[in-house]
């Protein structure tokens, strides 16, 4: 089982801070390592520079930089840098987010979960379903208990009082949608949905929509067996992951490598919709390689030098996709074109 880029980083980031003696503990909790929210400025940004000059009495030049030294040994970093805001970035190689997707594909579900908080975590759920709404939270209790366990976490249930029902009848949206559709459609989207429910929408064949999108990735990646082929081959057996240089497999690559990140966005956040997300994300990354190499016809997974790698990257991708809507629960949902 293998260790996320980003656990990584912040364990180096805590030896570090281990060392200092913060006037509080509060101080300490504030200091951060996630992705920017402006993807051009690296892969992962750390507000410890400013929050660590504000202590007295610490030796802070001595200090950045061991901090610096801890990042800059990390594996495939290619760059740390100071920011005029105060802020330090992380940048990755691009060959480290490549060569990780054997992994991703070895591991499936699994991969990068090694060493993830595994603290308890309480998410509401209602005594009785009543509404689209209870039936939502119902079922994303269930997705994030799901998660949850994968990494190793406890789940504790924070039973919500039953209470009149109001909005759209829950029985109606399984009845026109199927149960298994009508929990992917209310899963897949924030939970304003189910205040303007259409069951029309919720499974409308369009891209946008997740219920529609995730599954057709997943058979359109079954039809092109990647995941088979990649699994008789052997992806551990000196496959060359570089050869992958097309703007398309290298942000699929990019993404595959924050599914750890995804669970633990889903876990903290308490809504099984981020994961939800982050899958329609890779869907639409692949789609947007589908359009540009035609896989089907043409011999984009064939060409000698890159065809190993090729499967291995969309093996990879099936694998999560697979693993994710079991976590969901919605891994009956079908798609056929």
């Amino acid at each position: 089982m293998s260790m996320s880029y980003i656990t990584q980083a912040r364990a180096a980031l805590n030896a570090v801070l281990d060392t200092v003696e913060f006037p509080d503990a509060a101080l300490r909790r504030q200091i951060t390592l996630r992705p920017p929210k402006e993807k051009s400025y690296g892969d992962l940004s750390s507000n410890s520079f400013i929050l660590l000059k504000s202590i007295e009495n610490i030796d802070f030049n001595l200090l950045s930089q061991k901090l610096r030294d801890a990042f800059e040994k990390l594996d495939g970093i290619a760059d740390v840098r100071l920011e005029d805001n105060g802020y330090l970035n992380l940048k990755y190689n691009i060959i480290y987010w490549l060569n990780n997707i054997i992994p991703v594909f070895e591991e499936g579900p699994e991969f990068g979960i090694r060493g993830m908080a595994s603290k308890k975590y309480t998410f509401p759920a209602p005594e009785e379903v009543v509404d689209l709404a209870s039936y939502r939270q119902q079922v994303n209790f269930e997705a994030l208990s799901r998660i949850a366990t994968t990494v190793g976490a406890y789940v504790e249930r924070e039973t919500r009082p039953a209470r009149e029902a109001e909005g759209f009848p829950h029985t109606t949206a399984i009845a026109k949608c199927t149960e298994a559709k009508a929990r992917f459609a209310v899963l897949a989207n924030p939970p304003g949905f189910i205040d303007a429910f259409s069951p029309i929408l919720a499974i409308d064949r369009r891209y946008d929509n997740p219920v529609f999108a995730i599954p057709y990735a997943r058979l359109m990646l079954q039809r092109l067996g990647a995941t088979a082929e990649a699994a008789e081959t052997g992806v551990s057996d000196g496959v060359d992951m570089s050869v992958l240089v097309l703007p398309e497999e290298v942000m699929l690559a990019r993404q595959l490598n924050d599914w750890p990140l995804a669970l633990e966005q889903a876990l903290g956040k308490r809504d099984a919709f981020y994961l939800a997300s982050f899958l329609q994300e890779l869907s639409l990354l692949f789609f947007r390689l589908v359009e540009r190499v035609h896989p089907i016809s043409s011999n984009y997974l064939m060409a000698e030098a890159e065809g190993s790698a090729r499967h291995c990257l969309l093996g990879a991708l099936d694998r999560i996709l697979s693993g994710g809507v079991g976590l969901l629960g919605v891994d009956t949902v079908r798609e056929y074109g």
